[in-house]
């Protein structure tokens, strides 16, 4: 019996990072895994390792910036499965630079992919995720939403504002049987990882010692594990909550 037997999780961002891991991780544990991604490629490769550890899934090619393709995913979604119980939003961009140096574009690109997708997924799915009951969303922000930050302005605040609007959509939908919660990760070693951190151990090595007290950088299944508790039956009441994974990074100051 794995934790999310019963389970048709929809998964954005699945193609890499902390979308492939916790894909990876549901289909472990049961569920049967919609992986929506932008890349065919690195939506493939995901469902490929889904199918390596036994499990069950489907790739669906994914833009959450084009509303044609969300409502999309969910038809494809209820026609394979007939219905959805556990929305993973997490599809995001990074721009990292001085505020001074943000332009129009940079505000739209980060508006268009960390916000308004994550606000377009939830309103195509909620109808479905609610016919089921019993379901649940979690949303990915991140630490950039809670502690000063430097270069990752814009990003930062639509993160925030991804945090507040799930807490306040708890008081409409979790009388109607839909949890929501998010998921703030810290410093974790993914695709978003500026280049000059992934690519000089000795940034790394600096970024561990100063900032994660823990003593090292985070991993994709350190976000998933998390993810797979608040998809299941376990977290049952647990609702808009804001669960920090950093490695002890907020309390660095």
């Amino acid at each position: 019996m794995g934790r999310l037997d019963g389970k048709i999780a929809v998964i954005t961002g699945a193609g890499s990072g902390i979308g492939r891991a916790v894909a990876v991780m549901f289909a472990k544990e049961g569920a049967k895994v919609v992986c929506a991604n932008r890349n065919e490629k690195d939506g493939n490769e995901t469902l490929e390792q889904i199918r390596a550890v036994g499990g069950e899934g489907i790739y669906v090619s994914t833009d959450v910036r084009k509303k044609s393709d969300i409502e999309n995913l969910l038809k494809v979604t209820l026609d394979t499965y007939g219905k959805v119980t556990t929305l993973f939003n997490n599809a995001g961009i990074l721009v990292h630079k001085p505020f001074l140096e943000h332009d129009d574009e940079d505000l739209a690109k980060l508006y268009e992919t960390n916000f308004r997708g994550y606000y377009w997924m939830m309103q195509a799915f909620l109808p479905a995720l609610i016919r089921h009951g019993h379901s649940s969303i979690t949303n990915v922000a991140s630490i950039s939403a809670m502690k000063p930050e430097s270069n990752a302005y814009l990003y930062g605040a639509f993160k925030a504002a991804i945090n507040k609007m799930t807490r306040d959509m708890i008081r409409e939908f979790s009388p109607q049987g839909v949890r929501l919660n998010v998921i703030c990760p810290g410093p974790v070693q993914t695709n978003l990882t500026p280049e000059w951190v992934r690519n000089n151990p000795e940034v790394q090595k600096q970024i561990q010692k100063e900032v994660c007290p823990v003593g090292r950088l985070g991993k994709p299944d350190d976000i998933a594990y998390a993810a797979v508790w608040l998809a299941s039956d376990e977290a049952d009441w647990v609702t808009g909550s804001t669960i920090v994974i950093d490695g002890g990074a907020c309390n660095m100051g």
